[in-house]
């Protein structure tokens, strides 16, 4: 019966991550990447608020349009999305974690709601800050590392098509 009396609050947190999934498509509009869009929201599904957003792009205050300048690095050096993360712009869940720290919102408990699947760079920053359970949109398109680190780090992983 307890299970029963919460599977109307878990269809509301799906909706809720739904929805902010659509808010993320659009967020990520503003990245200037030619390779990729990405869109993260952080929220608390307990209040249904928005902490913190993000998209891929470069670092504040950079003077590149992209983050080889004036086009994108890895399309240049022709890298297969999910080999040499290190390469590239600063990824929206990495945007989105660091304007909550910027800010000062603390992300512990949180959930985190991203346009693509995040890498396992990401996966790590999501799992030290706190963030219990990632949204995501899959595709043919990503190659992710980070679902298995995210997985054995107990967060909660769940796919919306």
């Amino acid at each position: 019966m307890i299970s029963n009396a919460l599977a109307p609050k878990r269809k509301i947190f799906a909706m809720s991550a739904r929805i902010y999934l659509d808010i993320a498509m659009t967020i990520s509009e503003q990245s200037p990447c030619t390779r990729a869009r990405v869109g993260a929201i952080v929220f608390r599904e307990d209040r249904k608020t928005m902490l913190s957003t993000g998209y891929n792009g470069q670092a504040r205050k950079s003077d590149k349009i992209l983050c080889g300048g004036l086009c994108c690095d890895r399309d240049r050096l022709q890298i297969q999305s999910g080999d040499r993360i290190e390469v590239g712009c600063i990824h929206a869940e990495m945007n989105a974690i660091s304007n909550a720290v910027f800010e000062g919102i603390a992300l512990a408990g949180a959930s985190i709601v991203v346009t693509a699947p995040p890498c396992l760079i990401c996966a790590k920053l999501i799992v030290q800050s706190g963030i219990k359970k990632v949204y995501y949109r899959g595709g043919d398109r990503w190659v992710s590392t980070g679902e298995e680190f995210l997985k054995g780090a107990g967060v909660d992983l769940i796919k919306i098509d």
